[in-house]
């Protein structure tokens, strides 16, 4: 119970260190599309133009939704049963940029969604996987930018996309 105390408050320390990026300038800006760019449409349409441009893209496609369909049910079963309140919530004085789409904050769903995405890419198609990965960090990152998420809710997402990615490939 020490340790998770700790945790918290490290947590806590890391959130606060990039609340300065959170205006509404460039970088906030940035965070704000990066953010965004997770919400789902991106990895469709990837999806899509696999499947219809490659002969591996129909294994590859139902990989993606298979991951998916293990994912959602963990990633939600997960953010009901810890309960933990989003960083705004707990500050009033850093509003979030973004309305989130649910009430908890752990684990990052747009985290886990980002680094699934990538995993299975990147064994399907490495280059791009790498690119994948690269996109998945920085709408991690993001999601802490945008007052959403608390750096251990992003490495949660990440955990939850390795975890789920073992039993799917």
């Amino acid at each position: 119970m020490v340790l998770l105390s700790y945790l918290q408050r490290f947590d806590r320390y890391c959130y606060c260190l990039v609340s300065g990026l959170r205006a509404k300038d460039l970088p906030g800006q940035i965070a704000l599309l990066t953010s965004r760019s997770g919400d789902g449409y991106g990895y469709l349409a990837i999806a899509l133009l696999a499947w219809m441009l490659d002969e591996s893209g129909d294994e590859y496609f139902t990989f993606l939704l298979l991951a998916f369909a293990l994912e959602l049910p963990l990633y939600w079963i997960m953010k009901n049963s810890f309960r933990r309140q989003r960083p705004c919530e707990l500050n009033l004085t850093l509003a979030s940029l973004v309305v989130a789409s649910d009430k908890f904050s752990f684990p990052s769903g747009h985290t886990a969604a980002g680094f699934l995405f990538a995993i299975i890419t990147y064994h399907y198609y490495p280059e791009l996987g790498l690119v994948c990965f690269g996109w998945a960090l920085g709408i991690g990152a993001s999601r802490v930018v945008v007052g959403v998420h608390y750096p251990g809710d992003i490495v949660a997402g990440v955990l939850l996309a390795v975890v789920v990615s073992e039993l799917v490939i």
